[in-house]
C-alpha cells in the first residue's frame, strides 16, 4: 500500500500528544506512557519517511498503531486525573466555603432569634399601649436606663486611652520620686559633713583651750622664775652675810666663842632653808613636767586625727559632687521626657463622646500604641563628626634604618617623657629635654646631639617647659616637684607637698602656674611667682596619671587610674568640675590627655587600646578610634590641630587624621614601649620616650615627600 507523506502527516496532526489538554497545575513531571507516546510519535515520523522511501506501509503503520494505543491511554488517565483534581478542589471549596456556611446558620439564627424578639416586643408594645400611663412610664424609665447603661460603656472605652495614659504619667511620677529618694544618701552625706565640721570646730576650740593652757603655763614659768630668783636673790644675800661675818671672826679672833655657835645655827637654818626650797622647786616643776609630757602626746594624737578626719571629710566632699552631677543629669532627663511626653498629651485629639443609639453593641478593645519620645539635640560646634570612626589598617611600615628616624642615646633607663623648647623653630637652636627614671634629665641639642645633664635625687616621671623656655619643670618619685634654669642648669626651688608619687606636671599658657598629679589622688596648683601650693584639687578615687591646661588658661584637665577611670575637667574660675562620660560602660587608665589647639577638643589614650576624643563644653565624647593593639600610653596634638600622634605599650607609633580617623603613618619604634610622643614648634619633628632607654626623632617632612612618591607611584601603576 502506497502511503504519501501528507496523509502520514495529517494522522499526526489528527493524534496530538496528549499533553496538549489541560492536566491540573501540580502535574508537572512527565509520565512515562507520555515519554513513550512521544518515542512512538518520533517513530511514526521516521517510519513514515521510511515509508515513503522504501514504498512499505510496515515502516509508518506500527509505530502510528502504537501511538495510537497510548494516545487512547493517556486520555483515560488524563480522564482520571481531571476527575481527582476536581474532587480535590471540590473538598477544598468546601472547606473553604463551610466556615461561611456556619456563619450563614449563625446568622439565620440570628435573624430568627431577632424576628422573634422582635415579634415579642412588637406584641408587648401593643399589650402596653392599652395599659394605664404607668406603664408607658415606667417602660420609658427602662429605656433610660439602658441607654444610661450603654452610654456609661462607652465611656468607659473612650477613658480607657486616658487610664493608660495617667497609669503611664503615675510611672514617670514613681520614677522621679525614686530619683528624689537618691537625695536622702546626699542629705546623709551633708548631715556627715556638718558633723566633720562640727568635730572640725571642736577641734578648734581645744586648739584654743591649749593655747590658753601653754600661756598660762608660760605664766606660770615666768612667776616660778621670779620667785626662784628672788629666793636665790636672797640666798646669795644671806650667803654674802655669813662670808662677812666669817671675815669678822677671823679678824676678831678675840670675841666669845658663843658667836660661832650663833652662826652654826644659823649656818645650819640656811642650809634647811635651801633644801626645803629645792625640795619645793622639785615638787612644783614635776607636775608641769608631767602635765607637758601630756599635752605633747594629746597634740600630737589630735593631729594625726584632724589629719585623718580632713581627709575623710575631702573624700567625702569628691563623692557628695559625683552624685550631685548624677543625680542633677538624670533628674534634666527625667524632666526633659516629662515634658516632652505632657506636650505629646496635650498636641493629641480631644476625646469626642458620642451617644449611641440604643442597641446593643459588643465592646471593642482600644490597643494603645505609645512611640517613644526622641529628643534631637543638634550641636552647633562640632570639631569631629560624631561616629565611631574604625579605620582600616594600612600595611605596616617597619623602618629601623631609615633616614626619617633618628635615635638619642644616653639614658641607663627607660625614658617616660620627653618636651620640645617653645622657642625651638629654627633647626640649628632645636632642642629637646628627655626625662627618665635613671633619676637624670638631659638637655639636647639635636643638630649636634650633644646634651646636658641634670641630676634629680628620683625618678623622673613627667617633664615640661614654661612657655618662654627659661623654666624646667619635673616631677619624680620623691613625691616633689622641682624647677630648673634651663640656662644655668640651677635648681630653682622645690615644691613640696604631696604625699606620694608625682605622676605628671604641666605649665599654664601664662606660664605662672604649675599643675602636678600625684598618686595620692590629688592635683596641686602652685605659683612660680610665690614659690608656693596654692590650691589643691579632690575628686579622684584613684592615682592621678595625666594632666593638662587648655589653651585659654581656664581649665585644667586630668585622668585617672584604674580605679577611678574618669576624665575630670576642673573649671578654676567657677570652682566646678566636669566628669567625662564615654558611650562604653568603662574607660581603664587614662594614661594621656591633650587639648586641641582651639580648646574645644580633648583627645585621651585608653588602657581598652581606644584613643577617644570629647567636647570640653559638654563632655560627651564625639568619637574614638581603635588601631591599635595594646595599651595607648601617649597621645599628642599636632600645632595645627589637623593631625595625632599616639603610642603604644607594643611600641607602635601611629599619625592620625583627626577630622576622619585615616591613619596616616605607622612606624614600629623598637621592642620597648612608648612613654611619651611630642611635636616640635613648627611640627615638622616628632619625638618619642621609648622604654629601650633611648629617644627616637621622627623627620616628618621627609616622610611626607616619600608618602607623597608612593602615592604618585601607585598612581602611575594604576
Amino acid at each position: 500500500m502506497k502511503i504519501s507523506p501528507k496523509t502520514t502527516l495529517h494522522v499526526l496532526a489528527v493524534l496530538p500528544p496528549s499533553r496538549k489538554y489541560s492536566s491540573p497545575p501540580n502535574m508537572t513531571k512527565l509520565h512515562w506512557l507520555e515519554v513513550t507516546e512521544y518515542i512512538s510519535l518520533y517513530a511514526s515520523a521516521i517510519g513514515t519517511l521510511a515509508a515513503t522511501a522504501t514504498q512499505q506501509v510496515v515502516y509508518a503503520a506500527f509505530p502510528l498503531t502504537v501511538a495510537l494505543g497510548l494516545n487512547l491511554t493517556n486520555r483515560e488517565r488524563l480522564k482520571r486525573l481531571n476527575d481527582q483534581y476536581r474532587q480535590n478542589a471540590i473538598v477544598q471549596f468546601d472547606q473553604l466555603v463551610d466556615p461561611f456556611r456556619q456563619r450563614l446558620e449563625n446568622f439565620d439564627d440570628f435573624t430568627q432569634r431577632l424576628s422573634q424578639t422582635t415579634q415579642q416586643q412588637i406584641e408587648e408594645l401593643r399589650q402596653n399601649q392599652k395599659e394605664q400611663n404607668t406603664d408607658s412610664n415606667q417602660q420609658r424609665l427602662a429605656q433610660f436606663d439602658t441607654f444610661r447603661q450603654q452610654l456609661m460603656k462607652a465611656t468607659e472605652l473612650q477613658i480607657e486611652p486616658l487610664k493608660q495614659h495617667l497609669t503611664q504619667l503615675n510611672a514617670y511620677t514613681q520614677q522621679l520620686y525614686t530619683s528624689i529618694q537618691q537625695i536622702e544618701p546626699l542629705k546623709q552625706n551633708f548631715a556627715q559633713l556638718n558633723t566633720y565640721t562640727q568635730q572640725l570646730h571642736t577641734s578648734v576650740q581645744q586648739i584654743e583651750t591649749l593655747k590658753q593652757h601653754f600661756a598660762q603655763l608660760n605664766n606660770f614659768t615666768q612667776q616660778l622664775n621670779a620667785s626662784t630668783q628672788r629666793q636665790f636673790e636672797l640666798l646669795r644675800q644671806q650667803v654674802g652675810e655669813l662670808d662677812s661675818e666669817t671675815k669678822k671672826i677671823t679678824t676678831n679672833s678675840q670675841q666669845p666663842i658663843t658667836k660661832l655657835d650663833t652662826i652654826h645655827q644659823r649656818l645650819e637654818q640656811l642650809e634647811n632653808f635651801t633644801k626645803q626650797i629645792n625640795t619645793n622647786t622639785q615638787q612644783q616643776i614635776q607636775p608641769l613636767r608631767q602635765y607637758v609630757t601630756q599635752l605633747n602626746a594629746y597634740t600630737q594624737g589630735f593631729n594625726k586625727n584632724t589629719e585623718k578626719q580632713l581627709e575623710e571629710f575631702k573624700y567625702a566632699i569628691a563623692l557628695l559632687q559625683t552624685e550631685m552631677q548624677n543625680l542633677a543629669e538624670s533628674l534634666t532627663q527625667t524632666e526633659q521626657r516629662l515634658s516632652q511626653e505632657v506636650a505629646e498629651k496635650v498636641k493629641q485629639p480631644q476625646v469626642k463622646i458620642t451617644i449611641p443609639t440604643p442597641v446593643k453593641s459588643q465592646p471593642q478593645n482600644t490597643i494603645l500604641h505609645i512611640q517613644p519620645s526622641e529628643t534631637a539635640k543638634t550641636d552647633t560646634t562640632q570639631a569631629l563628626p560624631p561616629v565611631e570612626i574604625s579605620p582600616p589598617t594600612p600595611p605596616t611600615t617597619q623602618i629601623q634604618k631609615s633616614k626619617s628616624l633618628s635615635s638619642l642615646q644616653g639614658h641607663t633607663e627607660r625614658v617616660v617623657s620627653v618636651a620640645f623648647h617653645p622657642n625651638s623653630i629654627a633647626p640649628e637652636k632645636r632642642i629637646l629635654a628627655s626625662g627618665s627614671h635613671d633619676k637624670t634629665i638631659k638637655i639636647w641639642r639635636l643638630d649636634t646631639q650633644e646634651n646636658r645633664t641634670l641630676t634629680v635625687s628620683g625618678k623622673v616621671n613627667s617633664i615640661a617647659f614654661s612657655p618662654d623656655g627659661k623654666v624646667l619643670a619635673c616631677g619624680h618619685d620623691d613625691k616633689t616637684v622641682k624647677l630648673w634654669d634651663v640656662d644655668t642648669e640651677r635648681e630653682i626651688c622645690n615644691f613640696i607637698g604631696h604625699k606620694e608619687k608625682v605622676y605628671a606636671v604641666a605649665f599654664s599658657p601664662n606660664g605662672k602656674i604649675i599643675a602636678s598629679g600625684s598618686q595620692d589622688k590629688t592635683i596641686k596648683l602652685w605659683s612660680l611667682d610665690e614659690q608656693k601650693e596654692i590650691y589643691t584639687l579632690t575628686g579622684h578615687l584613684d592615682e592621678i596619671l595625666c594632666v593638662a591646661f587648655s589653651p585659654n588658661n581656664r581649665l585644667v584637665a586630668s585622668g585617672g587610674g584604674e580605679r577611678d577611670q574618669t576624665i575630670k575637667i576642673w573649671h578654676l574660675t567657677q570652682d566646678k568640675f566636669l566628669t567625662l562620660k564615654g558611650k562604653s560602660g568603662t574607660l581603664g587608665r587614662i594614661y594621656s590627655i591633650c587639648f586641641s589647639p582651639d580648646g574645644t577638643t580633648l583627645a585621651s589614650g585608653h588602657q581598652d587600646k581606644i584613643i577617644r576624643f570629647w567636647d570640653v563644653e559638654t563632655g560627651r565624647e564625639i568619637s574614638n578610634i581603635t588601631g591599635h593593639n595594646d595599651e595607648v600610653y601617649a597621645v599628642a596634638f599636632s600645632p595645627d590641630g589637623k593631625k595625632l600622634a599616639s603610642g603604644s605599650y607594643d611600641g607602635n607609633l601611629k599619625i592620625w587624621q583627626v577630622d576622619t580617623g585615616e591613619e596616616l603613618n605607622h612606624i614600629s619604634i623598637g621592642e620597648g614601649a612608648i612613654y611619651c610622643v611630642a611635636y616640635s614648634p613648627d611640627g615638622k619633628i616628632l619625638a618619642t620616650a621609648n622604654g629601650d632607654k633611648t629617644v627616637t626623632l621622627v623627620n616628618l617632612e621627609s616622610r611626607t615627600t616619600q608618602r607623597r612618591k608612593d602615592i604618585e607611584i601607585e598612581k602611575g601603576f594604576d
